[in-house]
């Protein structure tokens, strides 16, 4: 298992306590969920189920739950019908310790929506006395967090601790690619991003276009279809959502925009972009000094930005097993597609604590058509922070500070207050005259991508 120690940390503090838990793990699909929770349960002592919920319904799901647990104690499976019958047989049958993962439980709640009060019911009532704990694992972020952590969820204040579980960042994703120096990584990072199961598929020992070709291009391969299987998957009309994505893809950032591209009304695309970003696939962006304003939508996952940039336009070639012509498309085009992983690995690095500048919130800033690629505040000090990033053969000079320079005033943040930093980003490093200002101002930051690297 690669990196995750804080996440392993926490779940392995909660489940040594003495006292029962109730852990909440969610996260999009692909994250490393399962294997977390799997890795933590195996290194313990104590006895435990993990089971696997479907689509079924409540009560198909807590038969077979209940026979599985029976299978794990050794014991003839129980007539039940439901969850609580099979959490009383559990509590009758268990002394002591005992661990219960329920993995997509979202799936449960997205079908029945009373299975949060059944399952307030189970916690507070049948394992009440007993030392079974539970750990509830959900692939809807959206489900997740309103049918089970929110206020008005019959469960809520029942968790005794919960943990959404992130892509890795581009630092995390290095222990995949030990021997990799920092630019294979934006580059490998600019491909799969930061989600386990793709990043699990390419060789470290072989260069990107072959695992390209291999791993993505080559019908029959794992990540050929992923984005297509996880709509199907998760959605009731993969076609409209493929839809939308593949216009967010192609650049269109608004409603209207995306309505526009795939001939819809823009006021019942609320439902599907809030169901995307529910899976973590699309996010709303706003400008990081009014997170309240009028945001525009990007795609979270870099690997669907790859697949949507080479894959589907060139799907007629793959189907016929024709990987060369799109292998030589994507080297051709690959630094430009890379070029906007970059500023992401470089909004990472910002909101590391190494960075020499700390910000609460981290994002991007646009004005009109004034746009800052790393944009930083910190409410506490009144600190703003702006980033350019470039990938790019050439060296970075003072122009590019200069027109950070000139952009400042138009970004409306707390008035004369405020205190500015700048930070410059580049894959071939900066001139000596660049170099020399740096080392004379304390506001001026300069990374290369290996200093990058090196702050996570």
């Amino acid at each position: 298992m690669i990196d995750r120690e804080a996440e392993r940390e926490w779940a392995t503090s909660h489940l040594e306590r003495d006292d029962r838990q109730l852990l909440v793990l969610y996260g999009r699909r692909r994250v490393g969920k399962t294997t977390l929770v799997t890795h933590v349960l195996e290194q313990s002592d104590t006895q435990s189920v993990y089971y696997l919920c479907d689509q079924r319904g409540t009560e198909p799901n807590a038969r077979a739950f209940a026979e599985q647990c029976a299978d794990a104690l050794d014991d003839v499976p129980p007539a039940v019908d439901g969850f609580v019958d099979a959490f009383r047989y559990l509590a009758r049958r268990v002394d002591g310790p005992f661990v219960v993962a329920l993995d997509e439980f979202s799936y449960l709640v997205a079908e029945d929506e009373s299975v949060p009060s059944v399952f307030q019911t189970i916690v507070d009532d049948v394992l009440d006395g007993t030392e079974i704990s539970l750990v509830l694992l959900g692939s809807s972020i959206s489900m997740m967090e309103e049918g089970v952590l929110s206020y008005e969820s019959p469960l809520y204040g029942r968790r005794t601790g919960q943990w959404r579980l992130e892509p890795m960042t581009a630092g995390q994703a290095a222990g995949f690619f030990p021997e990799y120096d920092a630019e294979a990584l934006v580059r490998t990072y600019g491909v799969v991003g930061g989600i386990p199961a793709y990043l699990a598929q390419f060789d470290a020992d072989a260069d990107l276009l072959t695992n390209v070709e291999r791993h993505v291009l080559s019908k029959g391969a794992f990540l050929y279809e992923e984005p297509e299987f996880l709509l199907r998957q998760e959605l009731r009309e993969p076609a409209t959502y493929m839809a939308i994505l593949e216009a967010i893809a192609g650049g269109a950032s608004r409603v209207t925009e995306i309505a526009n591209e795939i001939g819809k009304d823009a006021s019942g695309l609320s439902r599907y972009l809030a169901n995307l970003d529910g899976l973590a696939l699309v996010e709303r962006e706003t400008p990081v000094t009014d997170p309240d304003g009028r945001g525009m939508y990007r795609l979270s996952d870099h690997f669907l930005r790859f697949w949507f940039r080479y894959v589907l336009p060139n799907r007629a070639t793959l189907e016929q097993g024709h990987t060369t012509p799109v292998r030589r498309a994507v080297e051709e085009t690959f630094p430009t597609h890379v070029s906007w992983t970059f500023e992401d690995v470089c909004r990472q690095a910002v909101r590391t604590p190494a960075f020499p500048v700390r910000c609460s919130r981290v994002g991007r800033w646009w004005y009109n058509e004034m746009e800052v690629d790393v944009a930083g505040v910190n409410e506490r000090d009144e600190t703003l922070l702006l980033g350019e990033c470039k990938w790019t053969a050439d060296a970075v000079g003072r122009g590019l500070l200069a027109d950070l320079e000139a952009t400042e005033p138009n970004v409306r943040w707390h008035g004369s207050e405020r205190s500015v930093s700048y930070a410059l980003f580049s894959k071939s490093g900066f001139t000596p005259d660049l170099r020399d200002v740096a080392a004379e101002r304390d506001d001026v930051h300069l990374l290369s991508v290996q200093d990058l690297m090196e702050l996570f």
